[in-house]
């Protein structure tokens, strides 16, 4: 998927999503439960992992929405932008759990578990899985 140029007024719509901190703190729970469970699934064991603030950062960055975050922003600010972008994706009934999990699966059964031994290479994957998912929730507001 490519970055997307957005209109003015979705702009303002997730600058307004992103920036709201009580949907960044719900959003923190369901990144780590559906990333958690993908793993789960992908590699039959189960995991309770945390995601990188800096993968999240990363991710944000590669759907082309870095410029709605302040720009003196951290990597756990903007990380939390997409956590409460997909918070609110879920809590507004545009994605189920399974739906979400399903995105965050099909981007990380593509390595095999060795890859994760590097954290820079584990960063890397969960960038690309919510980079992916974010640009999924982009274009299904789009729809609505």
């Amino acid at each position: 998927m490519k970055k997307a140029a957005f209109p003015e007024k979705t702009k303002q719509k997730l600058r307004e999503i992103m920036r709201n901190h009580n949907l960044a703190k719900f959003g923190d729970a369901l990144v780590n439960f559906i990333y958690s469970l993908a793993k789960t699934k992908v590699y039959g064991k189960p995991v309770g992992e945390r995601v990188y603030d800096k993968a999240l950062s990363e991710a944000v960055r590669g759907a082309g929405l870095r410029a709605l975050m302040p720009s003196s922003s951290t990597a756990g600010e903007v990380g939390d932008g997409a956590e409460a972008l997909i918070g609110h994706s879920y809590l507004n009934g545009l994605y189920t759990i399974d739906e979400l999990v399903a995105i965050i699966e099909s981007s990380i059964q593509e390595y095999d578990l060795e890859a994760y031994e590097k954290r820079s290479k584990e960063r890397e994957i969960i960038a690309e899985a919510f980079t992916k998912l974010m640009l999924e929730i982009i274009e299904r507001r789009e729809e609505k």
